[in-house]
């Protein structure tokens, strides 16, 4: 322990405890412990990587020892715990470690390496594979097949645990776990923790763990309790929801995997043919070496630390034959390579359907339910089924329907377009839970959409609400884009000191649209004292380019809302119809909840904090939206700040005495001017 030095970072919204030792300008070494550990559990490899001159670095994670441990269950899922790791790894000032990881640590490893692969030199990963997303099963459900109500996991669940642990005693759980060496699923039957992982526990505590260090684990349990890191469990079917996005996603940094043959993990049923017949490889295509230790249980790092440390130098001192940032980057943004083979085309084709009558548009669109990401969604489609995609995503209050002019457009040019109605809109599902409408859901269900078009890539057109998500679909999953259209909402990038919403209230007050939409139920009941018509013709209308107010007395009241406001000329009394239709069925309640996740939403991103989009950019608003004259978005987008956090930005269109509706009150030139950019790729 000699030379360990021990300090407390910030770290996305909490304080975390490290420990670290070495040269201070070595490569980093970040070590990640797991369940129930602490940063301890690293103490043999922290002196042996820093006398070979490494930083070695080793964090109490969330809920553990000296680190804070926040009160809400929902406050460790897995995008907060990448979210620590990443602000961890830019506190130390550099912009890439080599990651060792084990148990819990090495499941968090996994989705730092695909979130984050530019920030991870080589990964070494302990006991735990990459076991990638089933999108039939939730996790809990399914090991609740496997081994019953008992399995370990599926106990972790109930808040009663923690009960049972105290009744055998801290002391006894912290001996317990580690020194198990059975290989069989661990069952602790309910009522009691009993004689726990281990029933058949020796008083004398084997070679590798002494006294000293049994009683270290116990101080720092006893202070804290199991809490915290049983809260990473009870997240699991949470994280496998939030987790959508990255369906069949692989790992493409370099990785070592070490595991002892009687590891509880590898003896699980099929874990052993997964690892050894080419499954693993399959889904870690830059899997390099895999090492099952002979006579060794799952805190392999603890009991065979020297040959642990061995094997991590081994493979982290290899010379770079590895990916490379750069490589990395390139894998992730092979949309932005199509550019070097663009081609131009010297005209522009002048679409005629703002003034077609509704029925012409509407001919030849196709109307289906496809399975995406747990829901049923509507999707309408019309083009050559064999064109390139052009998939459209609408905002509030809107629907598929928004895009009924550049559907017809695009398609009459060889696209296939194809515009769903988002979760909780039209005649897709609307899940009852407020929380199942996070970002995290929503680009889900976008990435399961494109999947079920059996396409690698689709042009990607958004507006408003849909925009947001394209913005995040890009973040995410860049290599399923070739180029992104986006109108009204620019990329505006994680303030991790502001939550949105405070933000928007501390700027606008309590009466700000976005404010007044948070509490359920209230802002549905205000638009039942009305009807859908009347709502939605309010603010499709709206032409004020000042922050939307909605007054506590009575928003039908307001002078925006009127039933007797003239229709503009792009807009009918049929569309309006069409839209109340739809609403009058569904309600709000499904899209409100877009807007209820904001705080969430900045949560569960900050994993992203920082990240640039990288895909190509084209982005259209009118000068009377309210988006552009609000939250600086004007001087944000004119003063350079766009083009910095979306680099491959190529055009920035504003469109005169338009409104924030300008896919429908502008869909001419709206058609036209995604037509000129996506006919170049």
């Amino acid at each position: 322990m000699e030379g360990i030095q021990h300090r407390t970072v910030e770290v996305n919204g909490i304080k975390m405890h490290v420990a670290e030792k070495g040269n201070k300008q070595g490569p980093v070494v970040l070590f990640l412990h797991g369940f129930p550990e602490l940063w301890y559990s690293w103490r043999h490899q922290i002196a042996a990587l820093a006398s070979l001159g490494y930083r070695a670095v080793a964090p109490d994670l969330r809920g553990y020892g000296d680190t804070d441990a926040p009160a809400s269950v929902s406050s460790y899922t897995i995008l907060h715990l990448v979210g620590d790791v990443v602000a961890l790894i830019d506190s130390l000032g550099v912009d890439q470690v080599f990651l060792v990881a084990h148990d819990w640590g090495a499941l968090i490893g996994w989705y730092v390496c695909l979130f984050h692969p530019e920030r991870i030199k080589a990964y070494v990963s302990l006991s735990i594979p990459f076991l990638p997303r089933n999108p039939k099963v939730k996790p809990v459900d399914g090991m609740r097949a496997l081994y019953g109500e008992d399995y370990y996991v599926c106990r972790f669940q109930e808040d009663k645990m923690e009960f049972e642990i105290a009744e055998v005693g801290i002391a006894y759980a912290v001996k317990n776990m580690p020194t198990h060496r059975q290989t069989g699923p661990p069952i602790l039957p309910k009522g009691e923790y009993g004689t726990g992982f281990n029933p058949n526990m020796s008083n004398t505590l084997p070679s590798w763990l002494t006294e000293d260090d049994l009683a270290y684990f116990v101080s720092k349990f006893e202070k804290t309790g199991f809490t915290g890191g049983l809260n990473y469990y009870r997240n699991l079917n949470i994280n496998w929801e939030l987790l959508a996005p990255w369906n069949e996603m692989k790992i493409k940094v370099p990785v070592k995997f070490i595991t002892g043959e009687l590891d509880l993990v590898y003896t699980m049923l099929n874990m052993k043919e997964y690892i050894h017949d080419g499954g693993f490889k399959e889904d870690v295509p830059n899997l390099e070496e895999v090492n099952v230790q002979k006579g060794v249980a799952h805190y392999n790092n603890q009991e065979a630390a020297e040959e642990i440390s061995n094997h991590i130098y081994e493979f982290i001192k290899k010379p770079p034959a590895h990916i490379t940032p750069v490589d990395v980057l390139l894998v992730l943004t092979i949309s932005s390579l199509l550019l070097v083979f663009k081609y131009l085309i010297g005209f522009t084709i002048s679409f005629t359907t703002q003034h077609t009558k509704n029925n012409t548009i509407m001919e030849g669109i196709e109307h289906r339910t496809v399975e995406v990401n747990g829901i049923k969604m509507h999707v309408a489609e019309k083009g050559n089924k064999q064109g390139p995609v052009v998939l459209f995503l609408h905002g509030f209050p809107e629907l598929w329907y928004s895009w009924r002019h550049q559907i017809a457009a695009l398609a009459s040019l060889g696209y296939r377009a194809v515009a769903p109605d988002l979760r909780g809109y039209g005649d897709t599902e609307a899940p009852a839970s407020v929380s199942s409408y996070t970002i995290f859901h929503l680009v889900g269900d976008v990435v399961a959409l494109i999947d079920s078009l059996g396409v690698d890539q689709v042009f990607l057109v958004a507006h408003d609400w849909g925009a947001i998500i394209g913005w995040y679909v890009c973040l995410f999953r860049p290599e399923r884009i070739k180029a992104y259209v986006c109108l009204s909402v620019p990329f505006l990038p994680r303030n991790p000191k502001v939550k949105p919403v405070d933000g928007m209230r501390a700027l606008f007050g309590d009466d700000y649209y976005i404010c007044r939409f948070q509490e359920p139920g209230k802002m549905e009941a205000e638009f039942a004292k009305g009807s859908p018509e009347l709502v939605i013709k309010s603010m499709l209308t709206s032409r004020s380019s000042k922050p939307p107010i909605f007054p506590k007395e009575g928003l039908l009241s307001h002078p925006r809302v009127s039933s007797t406001k003239a229709l503009p000329s792009w807009l009918s009394q049929e569309d309006i119809t069409y839209y109340a239709s739809k609403f009058e069925k569904t309600g709000f309640t499904g899209a409100l909840n877009f807007y209820r996740n904001f705080n969430l939403n900045w949560e569960l991103t900050a994993a992203w904090t920082g990240a640039k989009i990288k895909v190509p950019v084209k982005f259209i608003t009118g000068d009377l939206d309210t988006v552009y004259t609000s939250f600086g978005t004007k001087q944000y987008i004119e003063s350079g700040g766009f083009k910095k956090d979306v680099p491959n930005l190529e055009e920035v269109v504003i469109q005169e005495g338009v409104a924030h509706f300008n896919n429908q009150e502008a869909a001419e030139e709206i058609s036209n001017h995604i037509y000129d950019f996506i006919k170049k790729f």
